[in-house]
């Protein structure tokens, strides 16, 4: 066999014994890390459930009851910081509708007034504390979860009367005299009815207004003035040049109190239209 010959052959050798030896250590390498198996395992996270998001104060559907968590120390702190010589602090417990009223309050949203009343108390005197209580609107999971359920404001005694006319994130509230289906003869009134009238006609928005009474008279007489009140407004808003069909009235009677009826000023508060814009 000639050398060139013997060359080739001893290449063609090492090669395939090179091959071999590449292969019975790559399997003895994979067999000690998974008896040969290449596929890399990746490890999946294993499933959480999630945590119920909890607030400073806060509240489980049909249950007056106020559970303190983080953050409770800071609101109370915030809430001292502002307490002067002579200002009140009005706190406004929200509720429900099908949230049936504890045993002495007039709805949910009183009971939890007073319960957040308690937990401040005696840090804020019982006695510079007002009560308020305001229906809202259902929110997603509120039946098994917690959630806030609660407004606080400081007023001074100058600015503790309620206007005749408010305005809130979600609502307007309108507010009458005593036994009267004539809103008050108040400049604030107009104003709100004359730029309410302009933002219906070019947005196209419709309208729910409900009336409401105090405690005084029987439920008939007052879901019947309730009624005659939320007209009121409505045909007001219908001589402003606003379609009659965009507005929806209806009357709570004296049935959803925001105020207590014990006092002159709390009755003013509950003699009341609430009006609600409804996107389209």
């Amino acid at each position: 066999m000639s050398a060139p010959i013997k060359v080739i052959v001893m290449l063609i050798i090492w090669a395939l014994y090179s091959i071999v030896a590449y292969e019975g250590c790559l399997k003895q390498c994979c067999a000690e890390d998974g008896a040969g198996d290449t596929t890399t395992v990746v490890d999946e996270p294993e499933e959480t459930t999630p945590v119920a998001s909890r607030y400073p104060i806060d509240f489980q559907w049909s249950n007056a009851q106020a559970f303190t968590n983080d953050g409770f120390d800071a609101t109370k702190q915030n809430l001292l910081a502002q307490l002067d010589e002579n200002n009140i602090l009005e706190i406004t417990g929200f509720y429900f509708e099908g949230e049936d009223a504890p045993e002495g309050f007039d709805n949910m949203g009183f009971a939890r007034a007073a319960q957040i009343r308690d937990l401040l108390a005696p840090d804020i005197p019982t006695d510079r504390i007002k009560l308020r209580a305001r229906l809202v609107d259902d929110r997603e999971g509120m039946k098994e979860g917690y959630f806030e359920a609660a407004d606080f404001e400081w007023k001074t005694p100058e600015t503790e009367a309620e206007e005749t006319v408010e305005e809130l994130d979600d609502r307007a509230i309108i507010r009458f005299p005593f036994n009267s289906t004539v809103k008050e003869a108040d400049a604030a009134i107009d104003d709100y009815l004359d730029r309410l009238a302009e933002r219906i006609k070019t947005s196209g928005e419709n309208v729910t207004i409900t009336g409401h009474t105090d405690n005084v008279g029987s439920d008939d007489a007052n879901m019947a003035l309730g009624l005659r009140r939320a007209k009121e407004i409505r045909d007001i808003l219908v001589s402003k040049g606003v379609n009659r069909n965009q507005i929806t009235t209806d009357s709570k009677g004296k049935s959803q109190p925001v105020d207590t009826n014990e006092t002159d000023a709390g009755r003013h508060n509950n003699r009341r239209a609430e009006v609600r814009l409804i996107k389209n």
